[in-house]
């Protein structure tokens, strides 16, 4: 039984931590769409545990930086793919 359990709980921590990472508000500062680039300045990121700033992200294919412009409100999800922190989504917020 108590083998049941430690596998119940390796299971859930793996799950935990193969949640998608969280949405991140923030405000477009610049779109470099030739370079799969935005910069942004975003609030605080949990997962990552990084404080609000300005910075630029490498952007995945599959979002369109044509879609957005400096001073658009909006919230993404980034991610760590190899050593470089990487937008892998992004939409306009309210």
């Amino acid at each position: 039984m108590r083998h049941i359990f430690s596998a119940l709980a390796l299971a859930l921590a793996a799950a935990a931590q193969a949640a998608p990472p969280e949405w991140v508000a923030a405000k477009v500062v610049k779109v470099e769409p030739e370079r799969s680039r935005v910069t942004l300045d975003h609030g605080r990121i949990k997962s990552i545990d990084m404080e609000p700033m300005v910075m630029p992200f490498k952007v995945d294919r599959g979002v369109d930086l044509k879609a957005f412009k400096a001073g658009d409100k909006v919230r993404f999800r980034v991610a760590n793919k190899d050593d470089h922190l990487v937008v892998e989504a992004m939409e306009k917020s309210k």
